[in-house]
């Protein structure tokens, strides 16, 4: 069973670069510690627990042979993370990915992962993410155990015994490229304000005020000459002078008889 197990280190291992691009130089398989160097980044992957090996940047878990209906191992595979390169990484990500399970098991929920802290993570047919860390997280040691059958939400039976499971551990370091400073929007030069035009005011004609009209004399009426009153000579008979101021009758005198006709002649 053991060497079956260990075929199915060599076959399940998850191999996951470390910074999209870049090359990671490691060991072949085999015990650790295991030195990993990206660049300027340099990664320690270290381990206490017995028959842990390292490819690259995956740590291989010993293998476990499941012989109990439900169970939980806290103790199945330890490790250590640090950084030790002249440049810290950005962060890390570390993946998992196990073997020695079907994927009716997987989805039967009957296998997990105890991260140790964090709930727990059901085994699945292909890679899952376990762990985040920051840069100053590290150095971060890690204990995940695992839990199965009732422990884990569902009870095995008899076809469940006997699996060996091997986890593989996959530590994916993200370069810490400085945040580029956003490229400041340059700033629109304003217009220059036109200079407001003076405005012309039009010459005012000056208002004249208006002549006033000239009261009218009031004309004067003209006294009418009086009419000299010629007084009546006192005596009649009397021929009238000029000098009497005065005009007499004419005295009339009919002497002799009429004619026939009625005329008469005058003396």
């Amino acid at each position: 069973m053991r060497k079956l197990a260990t075929s199915l280190v060599l076959l399940g291992l998850a191999v996951v670069l470390i910074a999209a691009g870049v090359a990671a130089s490691a060991p072949a398989i085999g015990p650790g510690p295991n030195v990993i160097t990206v660049g300027q980044m340099t990664l320690r992957l270290t381990s206490t627990t017995p028959g842990v090996t390292f490819d690259g940047n995956t740590l291989v878990c010993p293998p476990m042979l499941i012989t109990t209906s439900s169970g939980v191992n806290l103790t199945s595979c330890q490790f250590t993370i640090s950084s030790t390169g002249a440049v810290q990484p950005g962060s890390l990500v570390v993946t998992m990915t196990v073997s020695g399970i079907t994927a009716a098991q997987a989805s039967a929920d009957k296998f997990a992962i105890a991260p140790n802290p964090g709930p727990l993570v059901h085994f699945q047919t292909t890679s899952q993410t376990l762990y985040r860390f920051t840069r100053a997280q590290l150095p971060v040691t890690v204990n995940p155990g695992v839990v199965w059958g009732a422990n884990a939400g569902a009870a095995l039976d008899n076809s469940d015994m006997g699996a060996a499971m091997v986890v593989a551990y996959t530590v994916v370091a993200e370069s810490s490229k400085p945040t580029p400073k956003p490229t400041p929007t340059p700033k629109p030069t304003p217009k220059p304000t036109p200079t407001p035009k003076p405005t012309t005011k039009p010459t005012a004609t000056p208002t004249r005020p208006p002549c006033p009209t000239p009261t009218p004399k009031p004309t004067a009426t003209p006294k009418p000459t009086p009419t000299p009153t010629q007084k009546p000579c006192a005596t009649p008979g009397r021929k009238a002078h000029d000098s009497d101021g005065c005009q007499a009758a004419a005295s009339v005198e009919a002497t002799g008889p009429t004619n026939s006709s009625g005329e008469f002649s005058l003396a």
